[in-house]
């Protein structure tokens, strides 16, 4: 399979940027560096066209852009696209390939045009471009198709929440309410230092385990198990729930889900049922809370909220039998989820498998 240089087959531009209090509420979509940041009454390009983020933390990421579409300066577009080369072909590679070793800059990551000239394309006859192509796009769409039924069941236990116990700020059902601190346990996790840092022992939760979902103990901070001992009061349980109290991740949850103990950091804060409320009532309710604590973070430059404040939100509280209800509903969604995020793995390795292959002539030969 012969190399070109991607600037044989392209010409890399950077088109005026529009300030943001220049973009519009509808219009043609503008690109910025992760996609589409508003709107225009004007387009730079008629046709889909590959961009390049030049700029930032997500400096080399790729998009394509929809017909009409306003590119701003924050991506390189490759335009001109040779008629030689199939532009979801190109954009796999890209992707693929990565361009880690022409970014420059360490302050300010950047990429130029200038920088695209070092990278080189394996690029086969047109048919065999679009063939690779069709069997990536397959591929491709197996694996967005079961990301989007991970989020319908994911809708769906909200849903579920709200129809059978009605919104919990307006509490339309009239349940009787409590605070929080009336019905959980509720603490801050230690300032473990990086000098207790190991290779091995006990997990050690940060806010980086956690996104919204279950705690992640893969590649982990650990400390050693003497903690277990000194720090007892510190030691996440399973079905503990896990919220991120500062930084840029404030309001972020977690749920531990692991039948072994780990032990909770610093600036989160662990609550934990202990009466009057099923664990997924629970956790159902302080996600559904989750922008509302997010809001009461004090501090433009470090976002911070205290355990305390969450411990003053006031929580419904219907009749156990109906949350024993729920949580039968919500055990068997998640049966169907934990089936689609197997599903979903399977579709990642093979996705995965065929960009390997597709890249060495292995797909068509």
């Amino acid at each position: 399979m012969r190399l070109v240089l991607l600037t044989d087959i392209c010409r890399p531009k950077q088109w005026k940027t529009i300030s943001t209090k220049n973009l519009k509420t509808e219009g043609y979509p503008v690109y910025g560096a992760n996609g589409v940041i508003g709107y225009f009454n004007e387009y730079t390009h008629e046709d889909p066209t590959i961009l390049i983020t030049c700029r930032g933390a997500t400096c080399g990421t790729i998009n394509v852009c929809v017909p009409r579409s306003y590119v701003n300066g924050n991506a390189m577009a490759l335009d001109n696209l040779s008629p030689k080369s199939d532009l979801n072909y190109l954009s796999y590679y890209l992707s693929h390939r990565g361009l880690n070793d022409v970014i420059s800059g360490s302050a300010q990551p950047q990429i130029t045009r200038q920088n695209l000239k070092k990278v080189k394309v394996p690029l086969p006859p047109l048919e065999e471009q679009k063939k690779i192509a069709a069997i990536l796009d397959a591929a491709d769409e197996y694996r967005q198709k079961t990301k989007a039924l991970i989020d319908k069941y994911d809708q769906l236990t909200q849903s579920l929440f709200l129809d059978m116990f009605g919104d919990p700020v307006t509490n339309p059902m009239g349940w009787e309410e409590k605070l929080i601190k009336d019905i959980t346990e509720a603490k801050n996790g230690y300032a473990f230092k990086s000098t207790d840092y190991l290779d091995n022992g006990v997990p050690l939760i940060r806010m980086s385990n956690f996104n919204n979902g279950p705690v992640e103990i893969k590649d982990t901070i650990r400390v050693a198990e003497a903690f277990l001992e000194s720090k007892k009061s510190f030691i996440l349980k399973k079905n503990d729930f896990v919220i991120a109290l500062s930084g840029a991740t404030t309001g972020k949850y977690g749920v531990y889900t692991h039948n072994f103990p780990s032990l909770l950091n610093q600036r989160i804060g662990l609550i934990r049922s202990n009466k009057d409320v099923s664990l997924t009532y629970l956790h159902e309710f302080l996600k559904l809370k989750s922008d509302e604590i997010l809001k009461m973070a004090a501090g433009a430059a470090q976002p911070n909220v205290s355990l305390k404040e969450i411990q003053e939100i006031r929580i419904p509280i219907p009749p156990f039998n109906l949350q024993e209800s729920y949580d039968l509903y919500l055990k068997s969604i998640n049966h169907q989820k934990q089936q689609a995020e197997a599903s979903l793995v399977k579709a990642e390795e093979l996705f995965s498998s065929l960009l390997q292959r597709a890249f060495k002539g292995e797909l068509t030969s």
